[in-house]
């Protein structure tokens, strides 16, 4: 994977082509990867979980991609970027009136997947509600349209991914349990990237190939660099990473400071997060980061690694338990 040029750099040769594919140098993603080889054969749904940027739906995409069902079309959704207004419609589809707006009618997502895999990526945030709706055309496999009265049956594969902690997640009412055991038959984990350094120099490789780039090398400080860093955004920062690097290197050598990452070492403490703590400190590190937020709930949100519907949940979660949210927010919430 890597070729010794001179003493001053070294050269990257992905072994990957263009198309997104999983990284397996490591054990732990041998590990993940070959359970994934399994579990695409058999047809069953499988939830997949990681901290946000480790690459699930890669791996999702993978699996469809080993399945029986390849041939067919690979759909995903994501459930925090869709509007909760429009999910339900998004999600199943709708007939021309159905609501304001409807001048058409669109098929949903089930209807686009049908014979072939649906990926509900960040499913823990989507309503409960409508889980409940979700569950239902799972279990009788066929959609109904809003403002239709009849019936589709529908032939398509669940994958779903969330970057929470599942069984926390169906503690706090987040997620159904009876749809978690429904999507969860087969559950598979990726091992966030600090703990599988094996595989970042190839990461890093791929993506410069993917960016026509796969001749460059690296400096030694920059494979130093690349190593010893945490990579609290998991792949996605390393790809921002790759993409900074590609706009600084007018030459053939990526060096150490064309990167930006000379802080969050391995050896360092680890960035807040509500995925990194103990379930017993998360109301205080809430409480605080608001309080540093000025009350504000979307940087509260994104600075704690989280949704704003998230937020809200925690937030009514500790008024319930008695604690008085708006000391920390300023009068803001």
């Amino acid at each position: 994977m890597i070729e010794v040029l001179s003493s001053e750099a070294v050269q990257v040769k992905p072994a990957l082509g263009a198309k997104p594919e999983p990284v397996v140098e490591s054990a732990a993603m041998r590990k993940v990867i070959a359970f994934a080889d399994k579990v695409a054969q058999a047809d069953i749904s499988v939830f997949i979980s990681g901290e946000s940027g480790t690459g699930k739906e890669v791996l999702a995409r993978y699996i469809h991609r080993q399945s029986l069902r390849s041939d067919g079309p690979f759909v995903a959704m994501n459930c925090a970027a869709v509007p909760e207004s429009m999910l339900e419609a998004t999600l199943f589809g709708h007939e021309k009136g159905a609501f304001t707006g409807a001048q058409e009618r669109r098929i949903g997502k089930f209807e686009q997947a049908n014979h072939g895999t649906l990926l509900l990526d960040e499913i823990t945030e989507m309503p409960v509600g409508l889980q409940a709706k979700l569950l239902r055309v799972i279990q009788e496999r066929e959609v109904e349209r809003l403002g239709s009265s009849h019936a589709k049956p529908i032939d398509v594969r669940i994958l779903a991914t969330s970057n929470r902690d599942l069984h926390e997640a169906v503690e706090e009412g987040v997620l159904r349990e009876d749809l978690y055991y429904r999507l969860s038959v087969f559950p598979l984990e990726i091992p966030p990237l600090r703990d599988r350094t094996e595989d970042v120099i190839p990461l890093f490789a791929s993506h410069l190939a993917a960016n026509g780039k796969p001749h460059l090398a690296l400096s030694p400080d920059a494979r130093n660099l690349i190593l010893s860093y945490e990579w609290p955004g998991n792949v996605r920062e390393l790809e921002n990473c790759v993409q900074r690097a590609l706009v600084l290197c007018d030459g053939e050598v990526v060096t150490g400071e064309m990167l930006g990452i000379s802080g969050r070492k391995l050896t360092q403490q680890r960035p807040t997060s509500l995925h990194a703590v103990l379930k017993s400190n998360e109301d205080d590190i809430l409480l605080d980061t608001l309080a540093k937020n000025g009350g504000v709930r979307k940087h509260t949100a994104i600075e704690l690694g989280i949704s704003e519907r998230t937020l809200r949940h925690k937030l009514q979660l500790m008024r319930e338990k008695g604690i008085l949210v708006e000391r920390s927010s300023g009068g803001r919430i």
